[in-house]
């Protein structure tokens, strides 16, 4: 059997075309949320990142201290990076003194933890306390806005550009709905600022003569169920802003809207987006059916045939119910010519419902099978003419 292999041709080749996996919802609905006053507003599912509808998501618009998201995503990732502890602490310069509107009246050169900076920012949105903390981490205003730009770029928010760190309104800072919601997504990674998002009351100073109050600017956390977060903004060329994360089950929205004319339109509007995620989607598990993983022919190798798996099977963002509408489509080669190295793509899986594709997965190899020259082909005949 094994000489017959080393002197077979190759019958046939494969060429595996693989599309993209991506999360997609059958039936795209159109926005049936009350954004009301909105310029622009988005819902996506965090984990996927797939937009379940929207208004002007893309649009360019001032976004004031929802800024402060990218502000706490590089904090947040210095602190993952042991360069950064709650426990350090910053001293406050002549240019974070000098902040006006949301503040805790920092003095120059009056010392703050990082914890109680981190913390004055997510639930006052202090505004001194960002810069504060910012220059503690770069050293200056300016180098930490070019790490914001930068990491924004690795993000691909292509519709964004910083100009300071708290949300200042000027011409050369905007953001979009679609990019709040990916520096968001973002953000909840990390478990750092967890406590602090659903603080409705704390202080920092405390029990000192200048102890100072921190209400949190997120009306949600009191009178939403699943409410994860996350920030507001409010200025005059930026309006009511408000990106408001929620988890419910294993399903974590993200819910913006930008330019609202009052503060109760914001909340109210982002409460009617995530009510609208979590009634109408729910995250399905494609099940591909494991009888269709039958053994490829290799010819030219060790083994007759390579036993085969999935790989690349991810969840899908659908309307509820419909999961048990998708259909399964398998392609594979009808032979494979050895060397087959473990993980090599011999098909794939494409997911349907109706017309629509709305996903797809590999077919691999799940074993290794060396190609049979001539050595291993000695090795053989030598093993089976001593087992007699």
């Amino acid at each position: 059997m094994y000489l017959r292999k080393l002197i077979a041709v190759l019958t046939s080749a494969f060429t595996a075309i693989l599309m993209p996996v991506t999360a997609y919802a059958a039936g795209e609905k159109t926005v049936q949320a009350d954004i009301k006053t909105a310029k622009a507003a988005v819902l996506v599912e965090s984990s996927t990142g797939r937009a379940l509808c929207g208004l002007n998501e893309n649009t360019r618009l001032p976004i004031a201290s929802v800024t402060k998201i990218m502000t706490l995503l590089i904090a947040a990732e210095e602190i993952d990076a042991g360069k950064l502890s709650f426990s350090d602490t910053a001293v406050c310069s002549a240019h974070a003194n000098s902040m006006d509107g949301s503040v805790i009246w920092l003095e120059t050169g009056e010392e703050m933890s990082v914890g109680d900076l981190a913390k004055s920012i997510v639930i006052a949105s202090a505004n001194d306390a960002c810069v504060m903390l910012a220059e503690h981490i770069a050293g200056s205003e300016d180098k930490f806005v070019s790490m914001m730009n930068g990491k924004a770029a690795e993000l691909g928010m292509t519709n964004t550009h910083f100009a300071n760190c708290v949300g200042y309104d000027d011409d050369d800072h905007y953001s979009s709905a679609r990019d709040v919601a990916v520096m968001a997504a973002e953000l909840r990674k990390y478990s750092f600022y967890d406590d602090f998002l659903l603080t409705r009351l704390d202080s920092v100073r405390t029990g000192t003569p200048r102890e100072t109050q921190l209400l949190n600017t997120n009306k949600l956390i009191t009178s939403y169920s699943g409410i994860t977060g996350l920030k507001t903004g409010t200025t005059d060329g930026a309006g009511c802003c408000f990106c408001g994360t929620a988890k419910r089950g294993n399903m974590e929205l993200t819910a913006v809207v930008l330019g609202c004319e009052s503060d109760s339109d914001r909340f109210d509007a982002v409460r009617s987006l995530l009510d609208l995620g979590f009634d109408n989607y729910e995250r399905v598990i494609p099940r591909p059916d494991v009888s269709e993983l039958v053994e490829v022919p290799v010819e030219r190798g060790i083994k007759n045939g390579c036993d085969t798996r999935f790989a690349g099977v991810q969840e899908l963002i659908l309307e509820k119910g419909s999961g048990a509408l998708i259909k399964y489509h398998y392609s594979r080669t009808s032979a494979v010519e050895a060397p087959v190295e473990k993980g090599q793509v011999l098909g794939y899986v494409t997911m349907t419902i109706g017309d629509e594709v709305i996903g797809n997965a590999k077919i691999i190899a799940a074993e290794s099978v060396p190609r049979l020259d001539f050595a291993r082909c000695f090795d053989y005949l030598l093993k089976a003419f001593f087992s007699f």
